[in-house]
Order: C-alpha cells, then structure tokens, then sequence
C-alpha cells in the first residue's frame, strides 16, 4: 500500500466555470418557488502547478440556480477578485501558504489580503457578497456573478466574518471581525435592513484563537472562544501551512462571551470545559439568561471540510442554557445522530424556535449513510431524506413559504459520486421524507460549497 491520502472528489477544482445557462430539470418545480439560490464554496484548489494545503485557503466560486416559469438556470463563476488578478498577473501565489517566504513577507508588511469568497455569501439590501473568515466582503453582481470590488461597508476595520446573523425581529444583521496582533481583538457590526452599516464596538480576547462563527438573539451577541490557538509567530513568518497555525489546547477550557446589545463595552464570560463547535443553529432570550444550540465537538480538528468527518467523535446537536444571575451553565443533548450545518425558517432567527434542519449522517457495520433530516423539539421526533447511496448532500437552504418553521422548500446541493455531476433537490420542509419534488442538474461537478442564501424573485 502507498499510504497516500485519496482527496475527496469534492476537494477538485471547478471543472467548467459559465454563466446562467438553462439546468435539466427532473421532476416538477412548484410554480410558487420563485428566486435564486447562491452558495460560496472553494473553487480552485492548484493553480500554477502547485496544490493549496486546505480548502479554507482556496479562491472562492459561486454557484447560482435561478428558479422560476417551471424551469431552472444556473451558473458558477470564480472569485476573481483584486488578489486572484494580482496573482495570475504574476504567475503565481502571492498570498496564500502555497506562496514563496518571500511573497508571503510582503503581502504580511503591506497588510494586504485576498478576499477569496470561498465561505459562505450575504445578501443585504438587493447586493451580493461572497465571504470569507478573514477578509473584506467580495462584492458579487447577482445577476450574472460577475465579480466586482471588495469593500468595507464604510464601517469594517479588517476582515468581516463568513457568519453573519440576522435576528428578524430586530430587522438586523450583526457579525463580527478578528484583528491579529500582539493581542486578538473582535470587532463587532451590525447591518440593518435599511439604512448604514455601523461598528459596535471591539473587544479584547483572551488568546489568539479562530472564531468561525457566533450567535445574536433579541439582547446579545455571543461569542464562542474555543481551546484553540493560533501560533503567530509562524502565521506573520510564513514559517508553517494553514493545517499547522492551529493546535487543540484543552487545559484552556472554553469561553462563551455574552455581550449585551446594550452595553457592548460590559460584556460576561462564561467558563466551560474544553469542546469545539463549526455551527451554531440558533439562539435565543429564555428566563434568566440566553439559550444557545449548536453542534458540538470534542475536540478540534481541521481535516477536509465539505463533508462529516469520517473518523473521530460526531458532532451532537446540544443546547447550552446560561444564567446571567448566577453565571452557571446547563447542557442539554437534542438529538442523538451526528449532524452538522443547521438552519431554521428565518422567521425565528434570533428568537425561540422548535424546529432545526440540518445535513445528517448514520455510521453503520459497513457503511455510512448521510441526509438531511428534520428535528421537531417542541413535538419531538424526527424526518429524514436519506440521500441515494454515492450522493453527498450540503447545507440545506430554506425558503419560506408560511409562518410555520417547517413550512418552507428545502434546497440542498448534492454532489453524486456515481456520475460525477451536481444537481440541488427541492424539498418539502413538511414532508422531507417523501423525498425531492424536484432535482436540477448540472452537467458537471461543483466542489465543495459551505454556505449558502435564497433571493426570492421581486
């Protein structure tokens, strides 16, 4: 035996990039779903002859399905943003750890980034951008993904993260951005639906770590500081690839830091033991403190992204209970099968919720089965479509159709092993085990996409 690792076909680069063109459609598309779906995702793992250590560091591509008249079209398009230019203007890396020592010190002197887009995209007032952990959002243009600039909103001090939180009663967006240095810093935004962006205030870490993502209910912001650590020195020198910045520093603990909407500047940290979470799916204001759900870990680990981790402790989806009063956690586990990228009806972003929908996996004797699966809190139980043996399912998109949390079309991009191509399922939230209304398909594959936002039609 070689020894040598097999990559995930989804770990490829973008085979056929192309604008809107018309999808083969299987099935019968509900008149009444109407709009476009986007998802961000990494597009190109080599370029000029060499290899990227992790998707993470990849140049972005966004994917696009436009859904209306019963028909379908779609296109994905590379983030040719000004570092990708900058880049093929060179003939090679400039930025990434695939770059020269060299080339890595002066992108570090000048403080000049790439905003890859390779993360996940936001839309906020009719304009698209794709986003990444660690750069300014890439403005796209919805209507054919041709790439535009990247901008600073007018409020953001460096980099803007990849997870951004709507809560619908607040009519709000809130997110948050890090700032390496001798000390890590976070600063916090929020977006509203009309009017300017504004930047709430900074606050100060304990240690250099990654943050990927946070929750915002109706009176806080919550931040999520795992035992992880960055090593500096090596990232400022170029000394190791992105794979190796990062080591699981249990004894550390974890740290939940409550900042309320009120007073930014007095924020309440929550000790808890060493665990490490991707996703949260919601949170929300419940007696004495907030309550936060999300997928959790035991430990850390930055393997290939894309899909559940093969190997190692699943994820659980679990809720922690915190009390402002007396600055006690309680844990709650939700469901007992391993899951991950769970979404709601926007409808209860921020506030309380009793339904989740999220990508889920089953580990068997001799085989691992993975779908998306429907989780009732409130009334318990569960639906799943479990995908076709060889399909790999995504994020599932929700598209509202009444107030109901289940009652949406479900949209997931699934990437079919057996015939190397991608299509989206179209799915009933009500009646998710029944299996696609539809599936739209690509003639090719499209790599790995983490994240992703629906557009209804006007």
């Amino acid at each position: 035996m070689s020894g040598k690792k097999t990559v995930s076909p989804l770990l490829r680069s973008l085979s056929r990039p192309h604008g809107f063109e018309p999808l083969r459609v299987e099935g019968a598309l509900p008149e009444e779903l109407r709009g476009t779906l986007f998802r961000a995702g990494a597009g190109l793992f080599e370029r000029f002859g060499r290899s990227i250590s992790h998707a993470f560091e990849a140049d972005g591509a966004v994917t696009a399905v436009r859904f209306g008249g019963g028909g379908a079209q779609g296109a994905c398009r590379i983030v040719e943003s000004a570092g990708y230019r900058a880049e093929e203007a060179a003939g090679r890396f400039l930025f990434n750890s695939a770059a020269s020592w060299l080339d890595r010190m002066r992108a570090a002197r000048s403080g000049s980034a790439k905003s890859t887009g390779n993360t996940s995209t936001l839309l906020w007032q009719d304009r698209l951008f794709a986003l990444m952990e660690g750069g300014l959002p890439q403005e796209m243009d919805p209507g054919s993904l041709d790439t535009l600039e990247a901008t600073d909103l007018g409020v953001i001090s460096g980099a803007f993260s990849a997870h951004p939180h709507r809560v619908a009663s607040l009519r709000t967006s809130f997110n948050f951005g890090l700032r390496y240095g001798p000390k890590m810093l976070i600063d916090l935004y929020a977006l509203p639906d009309e009017g300017r962006g504004t930047k709430l205030g900074t606050l100060e870490a304990p240690w250099q770590s990654m943050v990927h993502d946070f929750m915002a209910t109706e009176r806080h912001l919550i931040l999520f500081l795992g035992p992880v650590k960055l090593n500096l020195l090596r990232a400022m020198l170029g000394l190791a690839d992105f794979t190796k910045l990062f080591q699981w520093k249990p004894e550390l603990g974890a740290r939940l830091i409550v900042v309320p909407l009120d007073a930014i500047h007095a924020p309440r940290t929550f000790e808890l033991d060493a665990f490490w979470t991707w996703h949260f799916a919601n949170a929300f204001e419940d007696g004495d403190g907030p309550c936060i759900d999300l997928c959790r870990y035991p430990e850390f680990a930055l393997g290939d992204i894309g899909e559940l981790e093969e190997s190692g402790p699943p994820p659980l989806l679990t809720r922690l209970h915190l009390d402002l009063k007396t600055g006690r956690t309680r844990e709650t586990k939700l469901f007992d099968v391993p899951c991950e990228f769970p979404q709601l009806h926007p409808r209860v972003h921020g506030a309380r919720h009793g339904t989740v929908f999220v990508q889920t996996e089953r580990r068997g004797a001799d085989r691992r089965c993975a779908g998306l699966t429907r989780i009732d809190l409130d009334r318990g139980g569960s639906a799943e479509w479990a995908v076709p043996a060889g399909h790999v399912p995504s994020e599932p998109v929700l598209v509202p159709r009444g107030k109901a949390e289940d009652d949406a079309f479900v949209l997931d991009l699934v990437y079919d092993r057996t015939s190397d191509h991608s299509y989206v399922a179209v799915l009933d939230g009500q009646h998710l085990e029944d299996g696609p209304l539809a599936t739209v398909h690509f003639d090719h594959p499209i790599p790995v996409t983490f994240h992703g936002s629906f557009a209804a039609a006007g």
